[in-house]
């Protein structure tokens, strides 16, 4: 695989899924020379648990901080404008029509190597709904017709694994997996802590991400790694 070739889109439900479940394959291809794009489809103000009010500008303005850390080519935040929160309750069409040439990085427009999106292996509805209408968008047609990346995989959502609500049809099954060194943890680990207004101690946090790194890593006799499942691949 020749990273200064390759085109990365990775699609987050939010901000800060990206940084969570792709940031070793876009530090790979970053520091290959490729280009990467981030297709957030949501951002908005809530209440957190704590009771401590976030609002979207705040996040937005993590996204562009996080975005410059990581080298992001380009990125566009999907319904910032909007009162919707969730897009799960957003028409289905409209978010497919969205990725696949409404966006300013659509994959017709963009026209990625690989796509990176969530599992649908997530109790969170925006999750299960960002993988349904991406994989709509991205569904085999003509190379005559249409761009087909080459390389379609899913990444975790770590922190909503063991309650996925799809869990009794399977589980998130990786059988790609990216190579972390100890300085790429710390460097994934910083760009998480820009994210301040979605730290979430010991859940969503530099230890949390530390420690799935090493389980995953465990599995391919590495000390640290990514984990993703291929949907799609030829060359």
């Amino acid at each position: 695989m020749n990273l200064e070739k390759e085109r990365l889109l990775v699609i987050s439900p939010h901000a800060d899924d990206e940084v969570m479940g792709c940031f070793g394959l876009i530090n790979k291809i970053k520091k290959g020379g490729g280009q990467v794009y981030v297709q957030v489809l949501s951002l908005g103000g809530f209440d957190k648990f704590e009771g401590t009010r976030i609002t979207k500008e705040d996040w937005r303005d993590e996204v562009s901080k996080v975005s410059k850390f990581l080298n992001i080519d380009k990125y566009e935040i999907a319904h910032y404008n909007d009162e919707i929160i969730h897009i799960d309750t957003m028409p289905q069409q409209e978010l497919i029509e969205l990725l696949g040439f409404r966006s300013k990085i659509a994959i017709s427009k963009i026209k990625p190597t690989i796509v990176a999106i969530p599992t649908i292996f997530s109790t969170h509805q925006d999750h299960t709904q960002a993988y349904k209408v991406a994989i709509a968008a991205l569904r085999p047609h003509s190379q005559k017709t249409s761009h087909l990346p080459h390389l379609v995989v899913s990444y975790e959502s770590p922190e909503y694994y063991f309650w996925s609500a799809a869990s009794e049809f399977g589980k998130f099954s990786p059988n790609f997996y990216v190579n972390l060194t100890k300085n790429d943890i710390n460097k994934k680990i910083k760009a998480m802590n820009i994210y301040k207004t979605q730290i979430r101690p010991e859940q969503r946090d530099g230890s949390s991400l530390t420690a799935l790194a090493r389980i995953r890593g465990n599995e391919i006799g590495l000390d640290y790694a990514e984990a993703y499942h291929i949907h799609r691949f030829f060359i």
